[in-house]
């Protein structure tokens, strides 16, 4: 009897899981927009006596041109404060650092060629030119140029 009463609990749990509609639905918007919008520079370290990893952002002066698909970038390091030392702002250079970029929505960003990936860390941009492929959510492909024109501390 309790599996009897088991197995129509579980069909009728089955039944009311399922869902019938099958029209009706709104479409969703289908972006085509593929822009580079924002582009930050950072140093990542781990501070061993916090046991926690630490983030310091660079200061990046950038000009953004979407009918040229190319930005351009002067960075700078930041001054050294309590967390911060100078010995850590030392290791600082073109060669490790990690980039993030803000793109359209729904648009993916790929590295060509020699460029490194998004976000990971330590990246190596000491070639100081690189392009990106950022693909819009409705396929739409267009190839981005980063340059840095200037790195100092």
């Amino acid at each position: 009897m309790k599996a009897l009463y088991k197995l129509t609990l579980l069909a009728l749990l089955a039944i009311l899981s399922t869902s019938c509609l099958k029209s009706g639905l709104d479409e969703l918007e289908t972006y085509n927009q593929n822009d580079i919008t924002n582009i930050r520079f950072e140093y990542r370290w781990w501070e061993e006596s916090a046991q926690r990893l630490r983030v310091i952002e660079m200061e990046v002066t950038k000009t953004i041109d979407k009918e040229a698909k190319e930005i351009t970038c002067s960075i700078k390091v930041p001054a050294a404060n309590n967390t911060f030392t100078e010995s850590i702002r030392n290791q600082v250079s073109l060669s490790t650092l990690a980039v993030n970029v803000d793109v359209s929505t729904a648009a993916r960003v790929t590295p060509v060629g020699n460029a490194p990936a998004m976000g990971t860390f330590p990246s190596d941009f000491s070639a100081k030119e690189f392009t990106y492929n950022v693909m819009a959510g409705s396929g739409d492909k267009v190839n981005w140029t980063i340059k840095i024109t200037d790195f100092t501390k």
